[in-house]
């Protein structure tokens, strides 16, 4: 099974905290697949993958981003907490030839969500911020707030995030601010 191949491999290119995460962000998907009704499985597979290549040599990633992501990297090639989502992706089709569209982007996306993020796109986006091992102020707020309304706990922890990179005058990548602003007209729109 394709699941338990992966989870085997990655017990030798991350760490066990690194393996405990996405333990964790694997289950907290798998909770809001079925509530959401997504692909269990799919939402199962794209967590695992999602931080596959986080722990890898940062020379090694953008190596892999330039050849295969030049556009969308170049501007982040210091970056890995960017640039790991794109190696995740880039490996979910080397080594598991990975080929489902949904699957790819939840995986690529994961860190800086995207305007237009599919509904399992955004379920490994927030899972990866709310799964039980995530310890930060307002945490339960957001995880409140998801299994309430997925949007919603969304736009929520987009603005928290947004906050917090102000306020320690980290750079804030364009797709987190466009998936904002996405989701502000979705909630506009739904009223």
């Amino acid at each position: 099974m394709l699941r338990e191949e992966i989870k085997s491999n990655l017990r030798n290119v991350v760490s066990e905290k690194r393996y405990r995460h996405i333990i964790g962000v694997e289950e907290t998907a798998a909770h809001l697949a079925k509530k959401y009704g997504v692909n269990e499985e799919k939402a199962r597979v794209a967590a695992l993958l999602h931080d596959y290549g986080k722990e890898m040599d940062i020379f090694q990633m953008q190596k892999i981003c330039a050849e295969n992501f030049p556009l969308e990297t170049i501007e982040y090639m210091d970056q890995g907490e960017i640039l790991h989502g794109y190696v995740g992706a880039y490996l979910a089709k080397k080594l598991y030839n990975i080929e489902d569209e949904e699957i790819i982007e939840a995986v690529k996306y994961h860190t800086t969500g995207k305007r237009g993020l599919s509904l399992l796109g955004k379920i490994i986006y927030i899972a990866d911020s709310i799964e039980p091992g995530r310890i930060f102020p307002r945490v339960e707020e957001i995880r409140n707030r998801v299994y309430e309304n997925l949007n919603g706990g969304i736009l929520f922890e987009c603005s928290e995030k947004i906050e917090y990179l102000l306020e320690i005058g980290a750079r804030i990548h364009p797709y987190t601010v466009e998936m904002r602003n996405w989701l502000i007209e979705m909630e506009k729109k739904e009223k």
